[in-house]
């Protein structure tokens, strides 16, 4: 076991989830071409894993944790079609389904699955988060930019 798996272990234990950022390239400096994903919630809460694009790494690490604890502690499990305010400011986030993001995107939490005998591939869901005005990616009059940011390069083609 490295590391990286060591600290996943510790952090789902204390903690009861992980984070992980992944660099679409070992070369890539380019913080919006990153993604992260939350690893053990299947374990911990019963709920699927949650995946963030677009955003650099510390950024999406504070919004992940805050929406799980903003989860854990109104007692609502994330779902697709979740909207909750307080996470972003001024403006809401919306879960959705995202069992259309490839399973290799978040390999730790499958890793992490079989680890702990949890089913393997995980459930996830995407994190969307507005344009500056109030628009997420689903919709089509949502910025394109902000639409190309949040979509995993599976889909971008």
């Amino acid at each position: 076991m490295n590391k990286i798996e060591e600290n996943i272990l510790r952090h789902v234990e204390e903690i009861g989830w992980s984070i992980m950022s992944v660099a679409p390239r070992a070369d890539s400096d380019e913080e919006k071409e990153w993604w992260s994903y939350t690893i053990g919630l299947p374990k911990s809460f019963g709920w699927p894993e949650v995946v963030i694009f677009g955003l650099g790494s510390d950024t999406s690490k504070a919004l992940l944790n805050d929406l799980v604890i903003a989860c854990r502690d109104r007692g609502t499990p994330p779902a697709p079609g979740l909207y909750l305010d307080k996470i972003i400011k001024n403006h809401p986030i919306k879960l959705v389904d995202g069992s259309d993001i490839p399973d290799h995107y978040i390999n730790s939490a499958n890793w992490f699955a079989n680890q702990t005998q949890n089913p393997s591939p995980v459930s996830k869901l995407q994190f969307l988060w507005p344009d500056k005005s109030g628009r997420f990616p689903d919709d089509t009059s949502c910025d394109e930019g902000v639409r190309r940011l949040q979509t995993p390069m599976e889909r971008a083609g």
